[in-house]
């Protein structure tokens, strides 16, 4: 048996060899750290991604934790100046002193002679084998080590690895090891930028471990946007707010200008660069996204992309933006600080700046931001120009927010002047809830002399669309009653909603089918997206909310993949999903996709998006005990209805505080509530939106809850024979599903009849996964179940133990529910099936693969790529490589 040796680092090699100290509060979320677990047995694991995502921080902590199993763990920090005579010597010591090999220290002497570097390596590996204990080699900016010795001397200890060796490497690029036999078979794990990149539930852990549980989501929500998941930016921020008492207040005013960031910036990334760098970075602020040659052009520095490039991977505070140089962009916090600079520039070199950028544009048919730049500049002809050409192309791909921003800058005379920009203009408005302006264009628009009847059409649906947002269908119908519904899918859209409301929502699904087959016009993103909600609102009130959630995350995923996650269309979609999780029982996922959205939703978004936002909001403050701000909420939803002169949103939320206050037994504050309904309800001004059934059916079921408070039985199934009625005429599952429960607890709790009626819910509810009825539509019903296990109907209604125990848990005031695994897709929201070459693609695609590096992998032509990758962003509805790798994570299929 070997004699293990106890001798130190030689001097020289003890820093290289030391770990970077522990931070107190890890910021490496618990799903890497679960993926490295995963790859533990693999020889080679490395994590390449751009600075200041976290590399080192998750390499300590992984070492922490192999400690902690009895592993032996050495460390190695690479330096920019190592060789293989500093490098190779470093990396035995710390391999020695980690396990303990007989390796004796005069043997480094002989590293760098003719075969002695092999000797050792094998001699390490052999000693290593014969431990048998699990060794781990950590070897932090791997990027660094351009010795090709070096090199070959950490890959021959991959190769020939046993069983119990492994190496985990940090880079900022792909490893200098030929990887690809390794990957072949499994043996290598290659973890990217992406992954390393914080995600909202990431940035809401670390702050609450960091600055306590008190902090609320919507602070971490906000400053997730403004970091972009960016975990230097997070440390930088949340070191700031530990030393300041109004954490809400330091996220308001964060800013890349001021305070520790800015300092970080100043420090540690532009005083390294020369002062033409630093002059470039100021001048290409002015830019959206920052091309080299228009970089080159504006600053007169000729290698603009090669300092573009280098800060990419020395900061990762610029990204190239298609991964192939030609186009890169800054972080938003690094854009303040650079603007910070930019103010001292003299007026008449702004203007310049902005004249060259215009022409560049311009030359390149990039019209909008040429355009942009113009007006700056005060090209204001030359602008106009360019803005007529591309605002209905905006329009087409439903950038409808970059239209309003483009209509607020012009001047109304060039509005009226020129025709192409008032039919665009008008929609704009229409779908962000400006409803005077869209209604003057449309107007306009209709006088104008020899208007054709196709013009007069999209005129006539942008006021039913202005009808729809201020949530009056008699004259959203009224606008388009005298026309084909064959016109198109703005039409159907139309008659989508009417339908809904008017109780046919299957023809809302029936109209959205039939629009693209029979539309003469191409749809558009915003048609599709205002589709998708009717749809998923469709499914949501007849009850079906699985179905609902499907189409709302299908369409939520597109919106954020094309207009981003804080976005108008996005927060529609996410309203619409949040009360189908909330009636599925995913109540924390409800909350999650509000977060950050509601100001959106409020200012601009449909009537029924903002109900089903503000009622869910409600439910989850309730739930959680915290009554008073579920009552803020409800008090927010009421204020928007009047503003609005919405009288939906007003008796949604007395509706809603009545059934609050009712499962409490508060029978006085329900009667006031009640007469309030009442008074909206019965009022003789109010106008008919087409909305009279659904008012009534909210009163009929207020009082239905205030007769049972009162014990008047009688008084009860009056009102629920009255709101049955209204539901079934409506076609509103979901309330039918109310009445039943309401009508089980009007027959008395021992009763055969009330036993039948509870049976008969608490089975459509089972069907249509709703946990949540029991606890949001009258908790008294519980005392129900007994008869209902005596009597044998939960059996043969097909009732499973496990549903009624979900669904009475939620009953309790301050319910949390369990923490849940990972979520898998639903079979039936899966995408088409994939092929078994489209896997290995996106397998690739998941470690960051350029579709050359794929075709090499797979020893294939990179035409073939392109066709499988065409098929594989179809079938898995992505509009992207990145989105397919998150659309296949979201659905189970990779990990």
């Amino acid at each position: 048996m070997r004699n293990k040796t106890t001798e130190a680092i030689p001097y020289r090699f003890a820093l290289k060899t030391m770990p970077p100290h522990s931070a107190k509060q890890a910021l490496a979320p618990a799903r890497l750290l679960e993926r490295l677990r995963e790859t533990a047995e693999q020889p080679l694991v490395v994590v390449t991604s751009l600075a200041g995502f976290g590399k080192t921080s998750l390499l300590v902590q992984w070492r922490r934790e192999l400690l902690a199993t009895g592993a032996a763990v050495a460390w190695l920090t690479v330096d920019a100046s190592d060789d293989s005579a500093t490098f190779i010597p470093a990396l035995v010591a710390s391999i020695r002193v980690a396990v303990g090999l007989d390796v004796p220290a005069r043997a480094f002497d002989q590293l760098g002679q003719s075969g002695a570097d092999l000797w050792i390596a094998s001699e390490v590996l052999v000693q290593i084998h014969e431990l048998a204990r699990p060794t781990y080699v950590l070897i932090d900016d791997l990027h660094q080590l351009s010795d090709e010795h070096a090199v070959e001397f950490v890959y021959y200890l991959i190769r020939n690895a046993p069983p119990n060796f492994h190496v985990v490497a940090t880079s900022r690029a792909d490893p200098p090891f030929p990887v690809e036999e390794l990957n072949a078979h499994g043996l290598y794990t290659q973890f990217v930028t992406e992954d390393l990149r914080l995600r909202l539930d990431d940035t809401i852990g670390f702050l609450r471990r960091r600055l306590g549980e008190d902090i609320d989501i919507e602070t971490c929500a906000r400053l997730h946007e403004r970091t972009e998941g960016w975990p230097m930016a997070l440390q930088i921020v949340t070191a700031a707010m530990a030393r300041k008492s109004d954490i809400a207040g330091t996220v308001a005013g964060l800013s890349g200008a001021t305070g520790d960031i800015a300092r970080y910036f100043s420090q540690f990334v532009l005083e390294s660069l020369e002062p033409d760098a630093v002059a470039m970075l100021v001048r290409a602020s002015i830019l959206k996204t920052q091309h080299p040659e228009l970089c080159a052009a504006l600053s007169g520095v000729a290698d603009s992309g090669e300092i573009l490039s280098r800060l990419e991977q020395n900061t990762g505070l610029v990204t190239s933006v298609g991964g192939d140089g030609d186009n890169y962009r800054m972080h938003p916090l690094f854009i303040e600080y650079l603007h910070s600079l930019l103010d001292a520039l003299p007026a008449e070199e702004l203007r310049v700046l902005h004249a060259t950028a215009a022409e560049w544009f311009a030359a390149h048919n990039m019209l909008e931001q040429a355009a942009d730049h113009a007006f700056v500049a005060g090209m204001r002809t030359q602008a106009m120009d360019w803005i007529e050409k591309r605002l209905r192309h905006l329009g087409v791909q439903g950038r409808i927010v970059e239209v309003l921003a483009w209509l607020d800058r012009l001047p109304p005379e060039e509005i009226t002047r020129r025709e192409g920009i008032q039919l665009t203009a008008a929609w704009a408005c229409a779908l962000c809830y400006r409803p005077q302006d869209a209604e003057r264009l449309a107007d306009v628009i209709l006088a104008r002399p020899g208007v054709t009847p196709e013009i007069a059409l999209q005129a006539n649906i942008v006021r039913s669309a202005v009808a729809i947002h201020c949530d009056d269908y008699t004259r959203a119908r009224g606008c388009i009653e005298s026309y084909d519904p064959e016109l198109g899918p703005l039409y159907c859209n139309t008659l989508s909603f009417v339908a809904i409301h008017t109780g046919f929502p299957d023809r809302a699904r029936y109209y959205q089918q039939i629009s693209d087959g029979r539309g003469r016009g191409v749809r558009n993103f915003y048609d599709a997206m205002y589709g998708a909600f009717a749809v998923g609102l469709s499914y949501l009130i007849e009850g079906q909310a699985s179905e609902a959630a499907g189409v709302f995350r299908a369409a939520l995923e597109r919106a954020e993949a094309s207009t981003g996650w804080r976005s108008l269309p996005a927060a529609v979609q996410a309203a619409g999903l949040a009360a189908a999780c909330w009636e599925l029982g995913a109540e924390d996922e409800a909350r999650a996709l509000l977060a950050n959205r509601l100001d959106l939703i409020e200012q601009a978004a449909l009537p029924d998006a903002v109900m089903l936002a503000y009622l869910t909001l409600a439910r989850y403050e309730n739930q959680k005990g915290r009554e008073g701000k579920a009552f803020d909420a409800l008090n927010s939803l009421a204020a928007i209805g009047e503003l609005r002169g919405q009288p939906r949103l007003v008796v949604a939320s007395l509706g809603e505080q009545l059934r609050q206050h009712a499962i409490r037994n508060r029978i006085v504050s329900c009667r006031m509530l009640l007469g309030a309904i009442d008074e909206i309800v019965a009022g003789a001004d109010r106008p008919d939106h087409g909305l009279e059934a659904e008012l009534r059916l909210v009163r009929e079921i207020a009082a239905t809850r205030v007769a049972l408070l009162d014990f008047n039985d009688e008084g009860a199934v009056l009102a629920l024979e009255r709101a049955g009625g209204i539901a079934a005429r409506l076609r509103r599952g979901r309330d039918q599903l109310t009445v039943k429960l309401l009508a089980a607890c009007c027959e008395g709790s021992g009763d055969d009849a009330a036993a039948r009626l509870f049976a008969e819910a608490l089975s459509l509810a089972e069907s249509f996964r709703l946990v949540r009825v029991i606890a949001d539509d009258w908790p008294a019903a519980l005392e129900c179940l007994p008869e209902l296990d005596r009597s044998g109907l939960a059996k043969g209604a097909g009732i499973t133990p496990a549903f009624v125990e979900r669904a009475a848990e939620r009953c309790r005031f301050g319910w949390v529910p369990e923490a849940t695994g990972q979520k898998t897709a639903d079979p039936k929201n899966r995408p088409a099936q994939l092929s078994a070459r489209e896997m290995e693609i996106l397998g690739a695609l998941s470690l960051g693969r350029s579709n050359k590096e794929i075709a090499k992998m797979l020893d294939v032509g990179a035409e073939t790529i392109k066709w499988h990758m065409k098929n594989l962003l179809a079938k898995l509805n992505a509009a992207n490589r990145r989105h397919a790798v998150d659309r296949a994570r979201l659905l189970g299929i990779i990990e």
